[in-house]
């Protein structure tokens, strides 16, 4: 898996990060997150799936300290670099982590909030995230917090565009249950889609859901950023439309990504 990531770590923050469609997702998970991390006190995070550390600087900004992993040994290495440039060393620290192995790793340390943004969960097999929610149980204090930012399996956006092209293949590509073959500059990677519902599902036995919320009902998937960095007003509309509909949970199953939060069962 990490290889497939190797190979467009440079290329992320100008592809995605830096993006239009990437920021106003982006922001949209930020105000989520802004209404539930506390002013006033500093919280141990643990994030998952860090890419390039956009999030986890983001963190720091707001007076907390992250511990950043990814799985990709470049992604951890332009994380570092953009640490050492903003001399926040004292905060972030940065881990190359394979999140399939955490009950294996010497992780000591209880975290306040874990957290994984855009579809880091979404690489990982459905027999490993059946192990995911005991492994990331141990690593949270007591009424910790999970929040994760996936990929649904239907997203009326891609479905729609890939129709009106006559791919019919690529239009249901995330409805399989065995998951779809990206392609990472040459190095294939399985992608697996997975429902609000099945996340809920597996993390019940451990987690309580918070809140469930879309990510690109209206804004598109970041494969349309050229046509819409073209057409800034049809986008601007859309991100004004994103935000009148930014509390229909429902809403969630059919968007490019959603959030969704959960505490640990006290």
């Amino acid at each position: 898996m990490h290889h497939a990531f190797d190979t467009i770590a440079s290329d992320y923050d100008t592809s995605f990060t830096k993006s239009i469609i990437g920021t106003a997702q982006r922001e949209i998970v930020y105000r989520y997150l802004d209404k539930f991390l506390p002013e006033k006190k500093s919280l141990s995070i643990l994030e998952l799936n860090s890419g390039t550390g956009e999030d986890a600087i983001w963190f720091v900004k707001k007076g907390h300290q992250v511990l950043a992993t990814d799985i990709s040994e470049k992604m951890v290495g332009i994380i570092r670099e953009k640490v050492d440039e903003a001399n926040l060393s004292h905060q972030i620290r940065v881990r190359r982590q394979d999140i399939t192995l955490l009950q294996q790793e010497n992780l000591d340390e209880k975290y306040d909030l874990i957290f994984s943004n855009f579809g880091g969960i979404n690489c990982i097999q459905p027999a490993q995230l059946n192990k995911l929610p005991h492994a990331l149980r141990q690593l949270l204090k007591l009424n910790g917090r999970l929040i994760l930012v996936l990929m649904p399996k239907y997203c009326l956006w891609e479905t729609k565009y890939f129709l009106l092209k006559l791919n019919i293949k690529s239009a249901f590509r995330r409805y399989s249950n065995k998951g779809t073959t990206a392609n990472f500059n040459g190095i294939e990677l399985k992608i697996y889609y997975y429902t609000p519902g099945q996340i809920k599902k597996v993390f019940k036995e451990y987690f309580n859901v918070v809140a469930v919320k879309p990510v690109g009902f209206f804004i598109p998937p970041s494969y349309l950023e050229k046509y819409f960095t073209s057409n800034r007003k049809t986008f601007n509309l859309l991100k004004r439309f994103e935000n009148l509909i930014a509390n229909q949970s429902y809403l969630a199953t059919f968007s490019d990504h959603y959030l969704i939060d959960l505490r640990v069962h006290i």
